[in-house]
């Protein structure tokens, strides 16, 4: 049955606004997995703020031309799924294939993360990333440490604060006189 005209305007605006709330998309084939199925994953994944919709890949390719993302061509073939991936692409994606766990018929062909088109174990490694929770505890620890270790020296009492001071001033010292009297003891050539 053909889809009429405004049926695929409404399909490339909902392929357009689903592609902007995401940071990476997942490309399936879905072929031998039923309908039941494919409902069932989709309320599950709506659980994680992510969605899963069947593609006509002429529509979606004309809404990924719309927003300069790229095209491939090789991924938009057969049957396709996509699964669009909120702002935590780490989390989501690790949710995303702990629910395929039942469903081997559903097979990932690759992904689009931001510019780039990733193969199928590109895809998968997207669930070995950090995610956005780590990657900010991470950021936060490293911005924190050097002003931790300011205030402890500038806490401690002033024979603690000299002894912290001294001790790199002086294997510098002791570093360079070693140096001095090496440089001495050879011999002029």
């Amino acid at each position: 049955m053909a889809i009429t005209r405004e049926k695929k305007e409404e399909l490339v605006q909902s392929y357009l606004e689903n592609l902007r709330n995401s940071h990476a998309v997942l490309l399936a084939d879905y072929r031998g997995i039923t309908v039941q199925q494919l409902q069932k994953l989709r309320r599950q994944m709506r659980q994680h703020n992510t969605t899963v919709q069947v593609a006509k890949n002429t529509l979606l390719k004309r809404a990924l031309r719309e927003l300069n993302m790229p095209v491939p061509d090789d991924l938009l073939a057969g049957p396709t799924a996509v699964v669009y991936l909120p702002e935590d692409v780490a989390t989501a994606s690790k949710n995303f294939f702990d629910a395929l766990k039942d469903l081997d018929k559903f097979v990932v062909k690759g992904a689009i993360l931001e510019t780039q088109v990733l193969d199928a174990e590109g895809a998968k490694g997207l669930r070995d990333l950090p995610s956005r929770a780590t990657v900010l505890a991470q950021l936060l620890g490293a911005i924190q440490a050097p002003f931790g270790e300011l205030l402890r020296v500038l806490q401690a009492p002033a024979g603690e604060l000299y002894r912290t001071i001294q001790a790199p001033l002086q294997d510098l010292a002791m570093t360079l006189q070693a140096y001095a009297d090496k440089h001495q003891a050879e011999p002029a050539a």
